[in-house]
């Protein structure tokens, strides 16, 4: 996420999504109350027409809109904003209803009368995901492999591989150039992901060459199991490496991280919940005293808590994630599109780890 602070002291902020996980982060950003501003499309009627919905000419117009609800679906590409017209050009009424359309690349402003530190910090991470996350992928099939590291979308091309593989037909020269070959393309992988510190490596390619590479890398590096991800492509070589970005394959493994360490501090609770051993409490007013008496090690908090609140609520939350941090514990915003999430909102959105067991 592209995000510009310059009149944060305002109550502004401008941002531009870049990617499918940047509208997650808006959707959890954009509160009801805001006030958003972005380019927009708005059917401008002529005077001479009937006061008909569907009548006048869709024009681009850049307005201002008091959000009353946002919506974005698990596999939705735009954020829809909806709410009442604040500021808008003269040929929009103020006060009408609209709905602005955030798609990726699509600059917005957003004013709050307060932004509080837990969305902030949201903010934060959504702008740090841009600047620090690499991963590698290599596309490849037989004689063939592109090695390159993608960063925020910007693909830097590492190295492109050939090498001549004789028939299937010359069996013992056949296996041993593929050897050959999965030895060289492996090296060069490796020393990739170190010296460029990449979290996930994504093998790609036709057939079953990627299938072999995998076994074949794994063997050698045992120890990188847990970054691999096997995709399709229909090329080896940069081809298949754009194929594999043009697919959303990047924006799916950031979601992924997400959720799997949402999952098991959620997946945590539950076992010392199972076994009553007084490790974790739920509900505001047990996860208040708990606060209280400094004893919450990881609070974790659905995020449908912290956006479906008024503002006297939302300060008393965001005041309650402050006392966390402030004593050392860590707070978890879990995300309610996936099972980990659903089940924390089905005991109230709330919940903690303790450092220690509390007295009933």
């Amino acid at each position: 996420m592209k995000v510009y602070r310059g009149e944060l002291h305002r109550g502004e902020m401008k941002l531009t999504p870049e990617s499918l996980t940047d509208l997650w982060h808006l959707y959890n950003i954009i509160e009801k109350g805001d006030i958003v501003y972005a380019r927009t499309f708005r059917r401008i009627r002529r005077p001479d027409e009937p006061l008909r919905a569907d009548k006048g000419e869709k024009t681009p117009v850049y307005l201002g809109i008091t959000v009353e609800d946002t919506s974005l679906h698990k596999y939705s590409n735009r954020l829809r904003v909806k709410g009442i017209v604040t500021d808008a050009p003269e040929s929009v009424s103020r006060g009408s209803h609209h709905t602005i359309n955030i798609e990726i690349m699509t600059p917005l402003k957003i004013i709050k009368d307060k932004w509080p530190k837990y969305i902030l910090k949201r903010v934060d991470e959504a702008e740090k995901i841009r600047t620090t996350t690499k991963l590698a992928i290599l596309s490849i099939e037989e004689g063939e492999a592109g090695i390159t590291i993608v960063d925020n979308y910007s693909v830097d091309i590492i190295d492109n591989i050939s090498m001549n593989i004789p028939g299937k037909r010359f069996v013992s020269q056949h296996d041993e150039a593929i050897k050959n070959f999965f030895s060289t393309v492996s090296k060069l992988l490796n020393q990739v992901q170190v010296d460029k510190n990449v979290s996930k490596i994504i093998i790609a390619g036709p057939g079953f060459t990627k299938e072999n590479f995998l076994k074949y890398f794994t063997t050698k590096f045992p120890d990188l199991k847990n970054k691999l991800i096997l995709e399709n492509a229909s090329y080896g070589g940069v081809n298949g490496v754009y194929e594999v970005i043009n697919r959303g394959v990047i924006e799916k493994i950031l979601e992924e991280n997400k959720v799997i360490e949402d999952s098991r501090l959620v997946e945590e609770f539950f076992i010392h919940l199972a076994k009553d051993d007084k490790k974790v409490t739920y509900g505001k007013d047990a996860v208040n005293k708990a606060v209280l008496y400094g004893a919450v090690d990881k609070l974790l908090i659905a995020d449908e808590k912290l956006k479906n609140v008024d503002l006297e609520e939302r300060e008393k939350i965001d005041e309650l994630l402050r006392q966390v941090e402030e004593m050392g514990g860590r707070v978890q915003v879990v995300s309610t599109l996936h099972r980990a999430g659903e089940r924390l909102q089905a005991l109230g959105g709330i919940a903690a780890l303790l450092r220690y067991p509390l007295a009933e």
